[in-house]
């Protein structure tokens, strides 16, 4: 078919031989916490053959068994990275250097975002991330000069040719011929990236492009993983042990057993002519007489011999196991008359493999380097006894090397014991056919003899034809039964060989779940530990299949799930709110666009079954079967909605939900107050200190910007880290339109081109007023030190001991992080932005396991918090009424959450542990919990800047603009920071609600300490 042949070259076949090696064959992973099924050869083609055929694009789902191969590769990929065994996650950061520890960091960020449904983009991410690395000065080892790309190879070329395309290297521009880490640029590899890029769907892409993509992420978890390249360098020197071991057990047991049973007597010769042929031959058999005459006195017990066959026996099964589980490599077993090569793999003993060589697709300066070194070849299998018989036929003797294939092909028993047997079933209904006309022909006999019986006189002849008849009437039936389960099971056997589930490794990936679930007794515990994006993360591959008897749902149903999931959970903690949508609606809008997906999606494994052949169709043999290789025609979807319809729902949907947990965690509240008092204009009414701090902390990014000044272009990764530094200390600094500006400069940056990014950041820099400072006060900067991500001056008195390396992800993975408050690089515009450009359901995947991160641990903390407050209130396990009519006695630092209203009235509050704090007075929504209040002397208030909650005593509150003389020393330097953007915002917000009325801050500062900090206990 199209799969084992055409011009493949060395591409597609290939590649899923080498796949297959690393996960069955000779590499043979096995991870205990990444298992794989192990699965031939065969069911890898038959998988490869689905996506060939178009039932992938029909059923907008890989073969599973490829979907969990992705999967698994990518998890180890992403997975910490262990030093010399060592679990302590702090040595191994010491262990590893600036550019690894990076790069570690960033791979467990897309270990986020990686389940079943997001692997492709999360690939796509991997593949971009490693195209970073290893084309940036990161991934140089200290002491190592990067390499500039004008190295003259022209001399092993022929000049001539090389004049038309010539290696140049220009400021900011890669060579020419430099493929980096993706390779040839025409290559499947680059193809198939650049469709993931673009956000194509896995299932749209072509099957050479998905095992080149594999094959690659192969490659890396051998390179990443000491312990696979120890174990495979290892493997020659046990398997060396074991044919030594061999042999030692083969001399030893000859040895004893030829003590024990002495030597063995030779056959007797054949006589021949000639009157000296026969004087020696006589000779020689008196002397053999003479021999036999004398008695043999064994000089081995037969415990020693029965021990040394067992010993033999071990050892040389033994060295056969080595010979399955130890072969880092396969080679040829032999080579034809063409020099194509035979391979048998021992992984896989079902058929044998060759690799037939192309001549015609040869370049003419290749054909001189001769036909052992040339790699333009087409693969072809053997799997069945007629094929083999054929093959063996075919071989010459005569011939060197095909003389050797004969030897080796006729001593591979496990081979041929494996081989599909096509006759067996015509030979046995033959047989069967002949048996039942033998015993038909028989019964008619006797059935004669008992008619001719009848009219005599004897009835003892007529008994014995009546017996006769009888047994024979039994045998038949008998016969006819075992017939009947004869047909049984070949019927059976022929199902199972046209069963696609089984010959694609969809049972098998089923199975191995299933076995999963069962050697876990804890399953249910083990599961209601586990939020939703651990669930999600770790759903099996066969789930995306839509298919009731193994369990699978679907793809948009496994994610629409996941999200009814959550949103129960934030339900139980704070009711719906929406007045432009209702809770029912919002649910229907998910599951609608589920059942639109499964509508659309045609769920099928091999040819069509309904597919009636057509006239002169050249795919149609002599008795108008259609080639299974055939692409079938699929009718479209019928459902009305499209696919673009049915992400923008889900879209919707889960923007709505992440705002709602936005809003009921307080991060919202807190954002908005920092961002609110950022956007004030500096005023006289202003104390001069928080002006003369917030003026610092907004020129902090232009210190950094300025800096790029002094940089050449050539600088690419410290320019990077630099912007990257600048725009962390802007969203810092709440300057959301700055972070904006410079986040699209930092797109403009390109590997080894980095002058277009300098310049549109220099020129962000000159819009916002420029750098104010001289340049005179940085010409001895540390520019490691500005590519560190710090809010204040670049002399800051806290030095780092070493800049943290930036980030190498691209910006698509950082904005997705977005959601439920964002970090330091995005922000919620950054996440509405990362919606926007959602195209696709591998996108859209990674989007809801992302969130589903931030928004499990986000309403577990809220859960745990509410919990306290319950405690404290006691209020019973359904929270409708109170178990005890006073409050209990608690530490007013402990952190407690409820369903509130944030009121504008604003305090000081003193929280055990901490100074006096600006915060807000909330009032509770939950009756229950306003009850419980009321009369109590407690408050529930909300720190201003930040979501935290506490429930306190009237007495540790006064009103905002009381002064507190509070000794300050006794706290730490963070929490001083924080108390001071704190009462900055506070402030800002006082003014907001007190327009036209003075400030009682005007002529104050805050207070000021020169003892030495001690740190808050």
């Amino acid at each position: 078919g199209l799969l084992l042949g055409g011009d493949n070259e060395r591409g597609l076949v290939t590649d899923a031989i080498h796949v297959y090696h690393f996960f069955c064959g000779d590499v043979g992973l096995v991870d205990a916490d990444n298992p794989v099924p192990k699965f031939s050869l065969k069911t890898l083609f038959y998988a490869l053959d689905e996506v060939l055929n178009g039932n992938t694009k029909a059923s907008r789902s890989l073969p599973p068994l490829l979907t969990h191969l992705f999967v698994t590769a990518l998890r180890m990929l992403t997975a910490p990275q262990q030093v010399d065994g060592d679990d302590n996650d702090e040595q191994d950061d010491a262990d590893l250097g600036p550019g690894e520890l990076r790069l570690q960091r960033d791979l467990s960020k897309l270990r986020e975002g990686l389940n079943a449904v997001s692997w492709s983009q999360i690939c796509s991410f991997y593949m971009d991330l490693m195209e970073r690395y290893y084309t940036s000065d990161v991934s140089l080892e200290e002491g190592v000069l990067p390499g500039e790309g004008n190295l003259d190879m022209s001399y092993l070329w022929n000049k001539d040719k090389m004049e038309e395309d010539e290696i140049e290297a220009s400021d900011g521009m890669l060579p020419n011929r430099y493929n980096a880490y993706l390779g040839d640029p025409q290559g499947a590899l680059v193809k198939g990236y650049s469709k993931l890029q673009n956000q194509a769907e896995p299932w749209s892409l072509k099957a050479d492009e998905l095992m080149a993509l594999l094959r690659t992420l192969t490659d890396d978890i051998l390179a990443r993983r000491p312990d696979l390249t120890e174990d495979i360098a290892g493997r020659g020197d046990k398997l060396y042990e074991l044919s030594k071991a061999k042999r030692a057990a083969v001399v030893k047991f000859n040895k004893v057993r030829l003590a024990h049973e002495g030597p063995k007597r030779p056959s007797r010769q054949k006589k021949s002519d000639g009157d000296e042929s026969k004087a020696e031959n006589k000779k020689d058999e008196q002397d053999l007489k003479e021999e036999s005459e004398k008695p043999f006195v064994p000089t081995a017990t037969k415990q020693q011999f029965v021990a040394a066959e067992k010993a033999y026996i071990k050892a040389v099964e033994a060295y056969d196991n080595g010979l399955n589980k130890l072969i880092s490599r396969t080679e040829p077993v032999a080579f034809d008359r063409n020099f194509n090569a035979i391979y048998f793999f021992r992984h896989d003993p079902t058929m044998l493999h060759v690799e037939q060589l192309k001549q015609s697709s040869l370049p003419s300066e290749v054909n001189i380097l001769g036909p052992e070194v040339i790699p333009f070849s087409s693969w072809h299998i053997i799997d069945t006894k007629p094929l083999f018989e054929q093959f063996m036929a075919s071989l010459d003797d005569r011939g060197q090397r095909e003389d050797e294939v004969l030897k080796i092909c006729s001593n591979l028993t496990v081979l041929k014991r494996r081989l599909q047997d096509e006759k067996k079933e015509k030979t046995g209904a033959v047989a069967r056919e002949r048996e039942k006309e033998e015993l038909e022909r028989r019964l008619e006999n006797a059935r004669s003899a008992c008619d001719a019986e009848d009219g005599r006189r004897s009835g003892r002849l007529a008994g014995m034809a009546q017996g006769e008849l009888k047994n024979l009437e039994v045998e038949i039936r008998q016969m006819a039964k075992a017939h009947e389960n004869e047909e049984q099971q070949e019927k059976l056997g022929r199902e199972k060989a046209t069963d696609y589930s089984l010959l694609t490794g969809l049972q098998m990936v089923a199975d191995l779940f299933a076995g999963q679930r069962a050697t876990r007794s804890t399953k249910k515990s083990d599961n209601d530990g586990r939020n939703e994006a651990a669930l999600l993360a770790n759903v099996p591959s066969h789930k995306l299949w839509m298919d009731e008897s193994i369990g699978g749902n679907g793809t948009l149903h496994i994610l629409v799930e996941a999200l009814f999931a959550l949103e129960e959970k934030c339900n139980d903690l704070s009711p719906w709110t929406r007045q432009d949508m209702t809770r029912e609606a919002w649910r229907k809008q998910l599951s609608d666009a589920s059942c639109a997906w499964a509508i659309d999606c045609v769920m099928q494994l091999g040819p069509s079954a309904d597919t009636s052949p057509q006239e002169d169709d050249p795919s149609e043999d002599q008795y108008g079967l259609t080639s299974p290789t055939k692409k079938q025609k699929v009718e479209p979807a019928s459902s009305g909605t499209s696919l673009a319809n049915i992400v923008n729902t889900i879209k919707l949907c889960l923007k709505g939900l992440e705002l709602r947990v936005f809003e009921i965690s307080g991060k919202k509240k807190a954002i908005e107050e920092a961002d609110l008092a950022a956007a004030e204009i500096e005023d006289a009414s202003s104390d001069e200190e928080d002006n003369r701090e917030l003026h610092k902390r907004r020129n902090c990014w232009k210190i950094k910007i300025n800096a790029l000044r002094r940089l050449p272009s050539t600088r690419y990764g410290l320019i990077r880290d630099i912007i990257v530094a600048a725009i962390t200390v802007a969203r810092k600094s709440h300057l959301n339109q700055v972070a904006a500006e410079l986040k699209a400069a930092l797109q403009l940056l390109r590997p080894g081109a980095a002058s277009e990014a300098k310049s549109a950041a220099t020129q962000v820099l000159e819009k916002y007023g420029g750098y104010e400072g001289s340049d005179d006060e940085d010409e001895d900067v540390d520019f490691d030190e500005l590519a560190a991500a710090n809010a204040g001056d670049a002399n800051v008195e806290d030095k780092a001991d070493g800049a943290e390396i930036a980030s190498l992800l691209c910006d698509e993975v950082r904005m997705i992080s977005g959601s439920v408050g964002g970090d330091d690089f995005a922000d919620k515009s950054d996440w509405s932005d990362a919606i926007k450009d959602c195209k696709s359901v591998s996108r859209l995947a990674v989007m809801v396991q992302s969130f589903l991160s931030k928004a499990d641990d986000t309403l577990k903390q809220m859960k745990e918090e509410r919990d306290n407050l319950d405690s404290i209130l006691g209020l019973n396990a359904k929270r409708t009424s109170r178990s005890k009519s006073h409050v209990k006695k608690h530490d007013s630092s402990t952190a407690i959450w409820c369903n509130t209203e944030l009121t504008d009235k604003l305090v000081k509050a003193r929280v055990k542990g901490f100074p006096w704090w600006p915060a807000h007075v909330c009032i509770p929504l939950e009756s229950v919990v306003a009850d419980a209040l009321t009369g109590s002397g407690y408050t529930l208030i909300s720190s201003v800047g930040n979501p935290g909650m506490f429930m306190l005593d009237e007495k540790d509150m006064m009103d905002f603009t009381e002064e507190t003389d509070e000794d300050l020393s006794q706290y730490d330097k963070s929490t001083l920071d924080e108390l001071h953007e704190s009462t900055t915002i506070a402030k800002k917000l006082w003014r907001l609600q007190n327009r036209g009325v003075a400030s009682p801050w005007s002529k104050k500062s805050r207070p000021r300490f020169t003892e030495e900090k001690k740190t808050a206990h």
